[in-house]
């Protein structure tokens, strides 16, 4: 990969463009152990500042690519060939997105807050404080509890967190067929709970025990 295919998202993850949700996420996941700053070998070819902006890249390209709005988006503009550079980069995808959701705004049930910076405001419930503080066996339908109740929708957790909302969704339902290998279920898990200010490795331990289980019954039907 070079940065001069910074206006080809596909090309910049290695995919083809009728890459599957699950290829782009291992696709991405592979560009970034690739171009790691801890990869040394990665500065034999490039400058710090060209690994750099090829992360960079890698993050845009995810970003638009895991968002089903986004790529659909940044598909019609890519295939048509009438739009600039500029009009194909993150920024300008996000803006369309925006610019359509307002459209089609009527059709909501209620807007998406998707700030980067600041955590959905919630009315704390003592009571279910206690019961996430002493929570053992962390389940999808446990998580999802405590998103809902912490007030994310999973197109804000996906924006936190930059996890595929396919995924996030099946992360709730425990649903293995949906899911990629256990490996990337355990980081996802520990990002979906970092960012609800929970214990992340307490989270993920439990989730991926109970995970685990229900992924060898899977096997044996």
């Amino acid at each position: 990969m070079s940065t001069d295919s910074k206006n080809n998202y596909y090309e910049i993850l290695e995919v083809p463009n009728t890459a599957t949700q699950h290829e782009i996420t291992v696709a991405y996941e592979k560009a970034k152990r690739t171009y790691s700053a801890q990869n040394a070998a990665l500065y034999s070819v490039f400058t710090e500042a060209e690994a750099s902006a090829l992360r960079d890249l890698i993050e845009e390209a995810y970003s638009v690519l895991s968002n089903q709005n986004y790529r659909n988006i940044y598909e019609k503009r890519l295939l048509s060939k009438s739009y600039s550079a500029s009009d194909l980069s993150l920024d300008a995808v996000k803006k369309a997105s925006n610019e359509l959701f307002n459209e089609n705004s009527l059709l909501q049930t209620a807007p998406v807050d998707t700030s980067e910076s600041e955590k959905p405001a919630y009315e704390k419930n003592q009571a279910l404080e206690t019961e996430i503080e002493s929570c053992a066996d962390w389940d999808g339908d446990f998580l999802k509890k405590v998103r809902e109740y912490k007030q994310y929708s999973l197109e804000l957790l996906h924006e936190k967190t930059k996890v595929n909302p396919w995924y996030l969704s099946a992360l709730e339902k425990m649903e293995p067929e949906n899911l990629p290998a256990p490996v990337f279920v355990r980081g996802y898990v520990t990002q979906f709970a970092k960012t609800l200010g929970l214990n992340e490795k307490q989270v993920a331990e439990s989730y991926m025990k109970l995970y685990k289980s229900k992924l060898e019954q899977t096997k044996t039907k």
